[in-house]
């Protein structure tokens, strides 16, 4: 197998939350000269061997653009959800011009659900319009905030991830995004993708060959042709060591 494309997302998957930060662990994103986001002291000399690796994530651009993984700098990588390709940091508008018109479609729902957020009193966040392509805040009651959304489930995709809530159209997500790279590079090769938490799931479903955490599996049926799988606690390390096995070895594993 030496033709592959290893889609990865970010968070929880190749970076960790600086909260969780052990005392040799390496900082890769500040906001406000607060740590954000970090890699373990090894970690480097596992991106240093990564190719063919697209990050996929959720993150705003601004978000993305924050992060700097010592010897990895993706020339392409794709934020927003899916909405936003960037190619050397910049935002393609082609692409961007397609993800609009999901958001044009779903723009009643969007609006309608904003009024949702706005009159939740679990709500505990500014209601977000990220890149303007989809909502995001946070709850105290994060259940009962999507329970009063459940009336949009037909054009919009909310969920969860901890505090955060998120509002997307249907066609917005990480699946899809992975579908349109592919048909965007005459893609025909092995596709493997990464990821740890419920936005993931439609790119895992695409792949090949799926790595992801045990309990997202137990959670939800994932599809995928291959699948590797280890402790949510011990992911980011899994991730990387069998990304960078996959890349040395040209994908011949």
């Amino acid at each position: 197998m030496n033709d592959f494309l290893i889609f990865a997302d970010l968070d929880g998957t190749l970076i960790r939350s600086a909260k969780k930060r052990a005392e040799n662990d390496l900082v890769v994103e500040y906001k406000e000269k607060e740590p954000i986001t970090c890699i373990s002291e090894s970690a480097p000399q596992k991106f240093r061997l990564f190719k063919n690796v697209i990050p996929v994530t959720t993150r705003s651009i601004e978000q993305y653009l924050r992060i700097n993984i010592p010897f990895f700098s993706p020339k392409r990588a794709i934020c927003s959800n899916g909405g936003n390709l960037l190619v050397n940091g910049l935002p393609d508008k082609d692409w961007f011009n397609v993800s609009l018109s999901a958001f044009e479609s779903s723009r009643n729902a969007l609006e309608e659900c904003f009024r949702i957020f706005e009159a939740d009193e679990n709500r505990d966040f500014e209601i977000r319009l990220v890149d303007k392509l989809f909502l995001f805040t946070k709850s105290r009651c994060p259940e009962k905030t999507l329970a009063m959304t459940s009336g949009l489930s037909d054009k919009l995709n909310c969920f969860s991830v901890g505090a955060k809530v998120y509002a997307f159209p249907r066609s917005l997500d990480k699946g899809n995004a992975v579908k349109r790279f592919i048909k965007l590079e005459n893609f025909s090769g092995t596709v493997i993708c990464a990821g740890d938490s419920l936005p993931d799931i439609p790119m895992l479903n695409t792949a090949d060959i799926a790595i992801f955490p045990e309990e997202l599996n137990s959670e939800n049926e994932i599809s995928a042709g291959k699948k590797l799988c280890a402790p949510r606690e011990n992911f980011c390390g899994f991730v990387l060591e069998k990304i960078a096995e996959i890349c040395q070895d040209a994908g011949n594993f």
